[in-house]
């Protein structure tokens, strides 16, 4: 059977571009990004460039102004204090109601996760450690068995939860503090201890919010 071949539109690549882009810190907050510049760089026309500054703008990762054009939004305190008590509730729920239905094929994909994750940390691949923990993340949140759950938290500033997730794992506490309690999370799970996953997933998720205050703060001390 020949493997259909999927071509990405223009505008998933622009979107694919420009959001790893930002999420890594490669365009600045603030940057203004300029229609004319961009449909120039990449021979495209104004339609499939807007489209994409849509998506990028749903998922918090840039601002449109009438007038002052689009720019790369700029990641405040406020932003943290917004989305990380809504992502912890909803995470540690997810959780719990993963524990009971966790079995011994996802405690391995789990722990294959945490392995990876920790070779990452010794080549300082931030990216890859970013996407491994998507992952990790991912699997139980999907094994909550709840659709509207799943849907809330996959939806719930995208592309502006992997721009604070790259710059958790950047700070000297960030990413080998996020691992030690990922393992803590799969023996929670290996016990079905519902309770104990979710206490540790919430506090998991408050530690990253105050190192990116933190992070934030040394950056700008205006905040």
């Amino acid at each position: 059977m020949v493997t259909p071949i999927k071509f990405r539109s223009l505008t998933d690549q622009l979107y694919e571009y420009l959001s790893k882009s930002i999420v890594e810190g490669k365009i600045t907050s603030g940057e203004r990004l300029v229609e004319n510049d961009l449909c120039h760089q990449f021979g495209i026309s104004r339609s499939p460039l807007r489209e994409c500054f849509r998506i990028l703008e749903s998922e918090g990762l840039i601002d449109i102004h009438a007038r002052k054009g689009t720019v790369v939004r700029e990641l405040t305190p406020k932003d943290i204090e917004d989305v990380f008590p809504v992502r912890a509730t909803l995470e540690g729920l997810a959780a719990r109601l993963a524990a009971p239905n966790i079995g011994e094929r996802e405690i391995d994909i789990l722990k294959n996760l945490i392995i990876e994750m920790a070779k990452s940390l010794v080549n300082n691949d931030i990216r890859s450690y970013l996407h491994r923990n998507f992952d990790f993340h991912t699997l139980f949140i999907k094994a909550s068995n709840n659709s509207i759950l799943e849907k809330t938290l996959k939806n719930l500033g995208k592309g502006l939860w992997l721009r604070i997730g790259f710059l958790y794992f950047q700070s000297p506490l960030g990413a080998a503090e996020s691992n030690n309690t990922h393992r803590k999370i799969v023996k929670a799970f290996q016990k079905k201890d519902g309770y104990s996953a979710q206490k540790l997933v919430e506090g998991h998720i408050e530690h990253a919010k105050k190192q990116i205050l933190i992070s934030i703060s040394q950056k700008d001390p205006s905040h």
